[in-house]
């Protein structure tokens, strides 16, 4: 018999003794705790247990009321066992219907069907005592004890989450969740009424962030573009910045730039995005910075450091193994991290030709299996790189060339590349660049032309898949690589037929 420490054992008793009241006085909760694992070792006094077990007992046999006489008759008409006390002499010992009548009283001074909260509670000190079992816990070490009894089951679950997750980051393990998917309908119908939440806006683009329903927790998203084109510089102006704004947590993983080049990006794409005070890139690379540049990157410094510190977390994968990242975000979940950016995803150089492909694919599974709502449910972009030979006018999904099948489990699929110069107003393929406006005349909703200038360099954004809205439209950004901007500026639509390579 264990002896557990009493900050284990005492304050579960008010909860078990009112839970039990719940339950009794309205019987029907036992079917609302049916799936749930109760036994005798859920309760530290042997009294709760036989009530809980009497009325689950009674609720099985079709009985929904449950009072004295009823109670009384269905406890006598129990076999009697040789040798052993009848249910009916525990109920005498326990004080029979007086007891239940006080608990009934106490659920009443309750205020409110607190059955969950109490269960919850009931529970959380039971997970103690098995920790305390196990040699789990250090229960010699009082400020731990007391950390841990003053937490919520839930908080108590992160916490042991993210030891042991930190403890075996290197492990992936897999998870299977059984429902009956008839059970909980009212609520899939109340969540289909309240419709799809909106993720995090993008910064700087409302069109985008319109299309796609914005940077979405649960769902992995892909960027794809050619070498060179602007996958980081993207990702840190849309994505990071967004993180910023909005005060949400983020991971960022890396294999092909370093913390260094990174800190030099943020700080050029706040002072010219946030600040509105342009640094050209080339100068930070040459320096001997003069001194307006130097206050510009102070003043950028000075605002990234008014958002909590640990707000971005970068893993600079110096051996690029999709498994860090997995063993990463399941160990930061639980402190709040709900988004990552992988820069680049890629297959395994390691492997051989043949199989590189079909290990791409399976990371892929791999990674929406651990960021999924039912897992970690992390919002995670990942960027591509466009395969060489594939810069058609119209970029679809056949684009990625062997890696399509990694597209299978994204939500979202951005690709994109820039204009070429003959699709500038005036040439054989010009673009036609438009944005809605709402007419004054009828209300309705027309496009108005959007002039492109040659002298500016233009990249299209082809929303390939989009599990949320419309593929139909483009977008068109307004590029500038020396102060890395990228300025959602027009719609437009491309058609299919002009796809010749380039």
């Amino acid at each position: 018999m264990i002896n557990y420490i009493d900050e284990f054992v005492k304050p579960s008793k008010i909860h078990e003794s009112l839970f039990i009241g719940y339950l009794w006085s309205t019987p029907s909760l036992y079917e609302k705790y049916r799936n749930h694992e109760i036994t005798k070792d859920t309760f530290t006094e042997p009294i709760w247990w036989y009530f809980y077990y009497i009325g689950n007992e009674m609720y099985s046999n079709s009985i929904r009321k449950f009072d004295d006489k009823t109670v009384y008759s269905f406890l006598t008409s129990r076999p009697i066992e040789v040798g052993r006390k009848s249910y009916f002499d525990y109920y005498n010992e326990y004080g029979g219907y007086n007891s239940i009548e006080e608990l009934l009283e106490e659920c009443e001074k309750d205020k409110g069907n607190n059955d969950d909260y109490h269960f919850s509670e009931i529970q959380k000190y039971e997970s103690l005592r098995k920790f305390q079992s196990e040699s789990l816990i250090d229960i010699n070490n009082k400020d731990l004890v007391g950390k841990l009894t003053r937490m919520t089951l839930k908080q108590m679950q992160s916490f042991f989450q993210f030891k042991t997750s930190s403890i075996f980051s290197h492990i992936n393990c897999g998870e299977v969740v059984e429902y009956n998917l008839s059970d909980d309908l009212d609520i899939a119908i109340e969540k289909m009424n309240q419709g799809e939440a909106m993720g995090l806006s993008l910064h700087d683009s409302p069109r985008l962030s319109k299309k796609i329903k914005g940077w979405r927790k649960g769902e992995l998203m892909y960027l794809v573009l050619s070498s060179g084109v602007g996958k980081s510089s993207i990702s840190m102006e849309k994505f990071i910045l967004s993180l910023y704004e909005n005060e949400q947590k983020g991971m960022m993983f890396v294999n092909e730039e370093n913390i260094w080049k990174t800190r030099n990006l943020i700080l050029a794409t706040v002072s010219s995005k946030i600040l509105n005070k342009p640094i050209n890139r080339e100068k930070l690379i040459e320096g001997n910075l003069d001194e307006k540049t130097m206050d510009k990157l102070n003043a950028a410094k000075d605002w990234i450091l008014k958002h909590e510190k640990e707000l971005i977390k970068f893993y600079d994968l110096k051996k690029y193994r999709v498994e860090d990242v997995l063993s990463r975000i399941q160990m930061m979940k639980p402190l709040n991290y709900s988004y990552a950016i992988l820069d680049t995803f890629k297959p395994d150089s390691s492997a051989k030709e043949s199989a590189r492909w079909e290990a791409f694919s399976n990371s892929a599974q791999s990674i929406f299996d651990c960021i999924k709502p039912e897992a970690n449910n992390v919002g995670l972009l990942a960027t591509v790189q466009l395969k060489i030979g594939k810069e058609y006018r119209y970029l679809d999904l056949s684009a990625i060339g062997k890696s399509l099948e990694i597209v299978e489990v994204a939500s979202v699929v951005l690709m994109g590349r820039l204009l070429y110069a003959d699709e500038m107003p005036g040439k054989k393929e010009a673009v036609k660049a438009y944005n809605w406006e709402k007419s004054d005349f009828d209300g309705k909703w027309h496009k108005k032309e959007y002039i492109l200038d040659p002298e500016k360099t233009y990249m299209i954004i082809f929303i390939s898949k989009n599990r949320s809205g419309d593929i139909s439209e483009q977008i068109i950004y307004e590029v500038n690589y020396g102060i890395n901007s990228f300025k959602e500026v027009a719609y437009c639509q491309m058609g299919k037929k002009s796809n010749s390579q380039f």
